[in-house]
């Protein structure tokens, strides 16, 4: 009895959420992967590492980060995919996190809506060792997403990254 009971919970939460799933957010899931493959494209000539996306909703200012490790000495290849954003994007790039006090702002890209774009990390090294000389080369970056507001709506920002072998 006790049984049949656990069943009947498991099957009501199981109509629950699929009646809050509903076929735009499949829609927006193929559009995202799309995004993603787009973006894998654009650097087909490294090895893939992986991708990072990042969901937010729409409406009111924000921002999001993401850090990435390079951990091998090769040129890393970054393309970031803002064409699901829709309010304006500016990416920033940092060599440390938003809570250190003395990080370095390495460089700033404005206006990434609607775009895709590829970032190699041999350049990102060529301006931060003019910045901080005493520095060889970065480990890891963080990647600062400004949201302005707008629509309110499910969006996504899509980051692909690989090395040259």
């Amino acid at each position: 009895m006790k049984a049949l009971k656990n069943i009947g919970i498991l099957f009501l939460g199981l109509v629950a959420i699929s009646a809050t799933m509903s076929s735009d957010d499949g829609e927006f899931e193929a559009q995202v992967n799309t995004l993603k493959q787009d973006c894998k494209n654009l650097i087909k000539s490294t090895r893939y590492e992986g991708s990072k996306v990042t969901y937010f909703t729409a409406g009111k200012k924000q921002t999001k980060s993401v850090e990435l490790f390079l951990f091998l000495a090769n040129d890393y290849q970054i393309a970031l995919g803002g064409k699901k954003c829709t309010p304006s994007l500016t990416v920033k790039i940092y060599d440390a996190a938003a809570d250190v006090e003395d990080r370095t702002l390495i460089k700033e890209y404005k206006s990434m809506q609607g775009k895709n774009t590829v970032i190699s990390s041999a350049e990102l090294n060529t301006i931060y060792r003019k910045k901080v000389p005493q520095v060889e080369r970065l480990k890891n970056i963080h990647i600062e997403y400004s949201i302005g507001s707008g629509k309110t709506a499910k969006e996504a920002i899509v980051l692909v990254y690989g090395h040259k072998a």
